[in-house]
């Protein structure tokens, strides 16, 4: 009876191995509060400085025909969109709390 139960324990642990990268990755970490930025706050942002960049893309290149100054002009103008768009969705974070973390093993599956 443990000659069985050791070897199934052994071919297991090699169907294991064959199966799945085993990585030794200690990570301990106590629960905690922290500050984080608020993801739907960015994602407002993002949204407003991508809708300026279309349209700043759009009013440069059907008014200005030199590449030179229709690089200047968008560096310029993409800056200002940026801080129009910060002014309008600031950075805001939100408390969240993190659970107990612990972590000795990662198992990442080979195919």
């Amino acid at each position: 009876m443990v000659k069985k139960v050791t070897f199934l324990l052994a071919a297991g642990l090699i169907v294991l191995l064959i199966l799945f990268e085993v990585r030794v990755d200690p990570q301990f970490a106590l629960p905690q509060t922290i500050e984080r930025t608020d993801d739907e706050q960015e994602a407002r942002y993002r949204a407003c400085v991508a809708e300026r960049d279309r349209v700043i893309h759009a009013e440069t290149f059907a008014r200005i025909d030199n590449p030179d100054v229709q690089r200047e002009v968008l560096s310029t103008r993409k800056d200002q969109a940026a801080k129009e768009c910060r002014d309008a969705f600031p950075e805001r974070t939100v408390t969240a709390d993190e659970p107990f973390r612990f972590n000795l093993v990662d198992l990442e599956f080979r195919f």
